[in-house]
């Protein structure tokens, strides 16, 4: 992978007792420490006396939602080993789950990225050789200046990433922002569906991050006695002390102890349902707008919406609340369900069967038992929406509790994801404002690269403009796998990246050789979370 020139020629071991040692020290969040543990007797410069042992308080951060807490224990300047919460009482002990347990591991791995490399062989391959940190930064710099003289800073695009939530992580915006903008994106991969469709749903302030529009598990425990989830695993994707699932299990224990029940729908038997086999509803994948669907079916058919509240808040359940330009056309969701809409389907039990792989019967039981329940609380992950027609999916989960009218009422939720207060302990720099109005989708900045000026408000999601003035020619890729990992045709990708003749220049700034990083012109290294100052995310 890496051809080491004579000339900038380093040990591993020089290097990690020099230069990143101490920029780990100068961060300041693990006491002095290095990232490195659990050294050999005997080292060059020990001297044999016992060193004292010091403890740095810390969080997790493997993009979960969570908080949890870390104990790094250091002696002689590095890392010894790491514990996680055991301080808590029975209320709560934010411990950390496997993944956060392994961060030390991250930190010791063989696999860092430890200096500046540039590309050596073609595009993709992931050959490179070291370069020292004057010639990555020239260039860079140089490529900036070439890209915004010639096309303009709209060329310029910051690709989606997670990898690092920090105060003095991810300086890409506000660098960028100084230098005239770049081409802004919009949603994100987790959630790019329900990001566009809820703001339809519960209007433009809503997203899929709120605590004001969606209730958290918490008011689920105090007052829910059905809790129905849609592809929506706590165990494996808000696992940990200091986050959702802990909270799930209070649910489980709270609805179940007042006689209610917990309905997991998935494809699969996930680590939520996982011992609690009655819990579990198995689906074919990608078919919950299906079951929606027939579940407002049965809801209509026995009389069981909220026709008052329906008329008060909502448009376009019926022809009552239809706009005037669509009255007497049979567009309404009503007509939709009851087959009497555009496609002439009627949305039964029976239909949904065949489609869903869930008996007609198992259908209407659980219709009837929402219908029944004094405080559901429907909630669906970001699994669901993550396929194309997704924000279909989002929409016809939320339309279950917006029938029933229990929306805003103790233990109901909207059918989006439970709420997770933003929690920001330490700030983050500011980035300054983005003089570039153009926006695209994040999903679309591969088409950016390959046809941008072609795009349009129309046919591409463009906002801010009509249409791009330019393809993108810079691209800048900070602490994330996301050039490749989250598409669905990475072939195509991978020949869009390829011609350089597209995009003429991209920069990885990452702390291993992902995928993505392959495809750098040139490669930077970078502190993990654990070594920077990284109290900012949510739990």
């Amino acid at each position: 992978m890496t051809t080491e020139n004579k000339k900038h020629a380093v040990s591993r071991r020089n290097f990690v007792k020099g230069t990143f040692a101490g920029a780990v020290a100068g961060a300041g969040l693990l006491g002095g420490a290095s990232m490195y543990g659990c050294a050999p007797k005997g080292e060059e410069g020990s001297t044999g006396a016992a060193a004292e042992e010091t403890i740095a308080w810390s969080q997790c951060n493997v993009n979960c939602g969570g908080n949890c807490v870390f104990q790094w224990h250091s002696k002689d300047g590095k890392v010894v080993y790491m514990e996680s919460d055991n301080t808590g009482d029975i209320n709560l002990q934010a411990r950390a789950c496997l993944r956060g347990r392994s961060m030390r591991r991250w930190l010791n791995s063989p696999d860092r990225l430890l200096y500046p490399m540039k590309r050596v062989g073609k595009r993709g391959e992931g050959k490179f050789e070291q370069i020292s940190w004057d010639e990555a930064i020239q260039t860079i710099a140089d490529k900036l200046k070439y890209t915004i003289d010639t096309y303009g800073n709209d060329a310029i695009y910051v690709n989606y990433a997670t990898g690092m939530y920090s105060a003095t992580g991810n300086p890409s915006s506000r660098l960028l922002n100084l230098l005239g903008g770049y081409l802004k994106r919009s949603y994100d991969y987790s959630t790019n569906m329900i990001s566009a469709a809820l703001p339809f749903m519960y209007g433009e302030e809503c997203s899929p991050y709120d605590d004001v529009y969606a209730s958290s598990m918490t008011e689920a425990e105090a007052n829910s006695d059905l809790v129905v989830m849609f592809g929506n695993s706590p165990a494996e994707t808000r696992m940990g002390g200091a986050n959702i699932v802990w909270d799930f299990a209070r649910v489980r224990e709270a609805v179940q102890g007042r006689g209610g029940k917990i309905v997991n729908i998935d494809y699969r038997m996930n680590e939520s349902a996982s011992g609690h086999p009655e819990e579990w509803l198995p689906i074919r994948p990608g078919t919950d707008a299906a079951l929606s669907s027939a579940i407002a079916h049965e809801f209509i058919a026995n009389d069981q919406v909220d026709k008052e509240f329906l008329d008060t808040y909502c448009v376009g359940y019926d022809e009552d609340t239809m706009p005037e330009s669509a009255k007497g056309q049979n567009k309404s969701y009503k007509d939709y369900i009851m087959g009497t809409g555009y496609d002439m389907v009627e949305k039964t039990p029976e239909w949904a069967a065949e489609i869903t792989q869930i008996p007609a019967d198992t259908i209407r039981s659980l219709a009837a038992d929402l219908a029944s329940a004094e405080a559901p609380f429907v909630v669906q992950g970001w699994g669901p929406q993550r396929h194309t027609n997704g924000e279909d999916t989002c929409r016809a989960i939320c339309m279950i509790p917006i029938l029933l009218g229990k929306i805003g009422l103790p233990g109901t939720n909207t059918g989006q994801r439970e709420a997770e207060p933003s929690v920001a302990l330490v700030g983050g720099l500011p980035s300054g404002k983005n003089p570039v109005e153009a926006c695209i989708p994040c999903y679309e900045w591969v088409n950016a690269v390959d046809h941008g000026k072609e795009m349009t408000a129309t046919n591409a999601g463009v906002t801010g403009v009509e249409k791009l003035n330019n393809d993108i020619k810079f691209l800048w890729n900070y602490a994330g796998n996301c050039l490749t990992n989250q598409h669905g045709d990475i072939n195509y990708t991978h020949e869009v990246l390829s011609d350089e003749s597209k995009c003429e220049f991209i920069l990885v700034w990452d702390t291993v050789m992902t995928d993505s990083a392959k495809y750098a012109d040139i490669l930077l290294p970078d502190a993990m979370r654990s070594e920077q100052l990284n109290m900012k995310t949510n739990g």
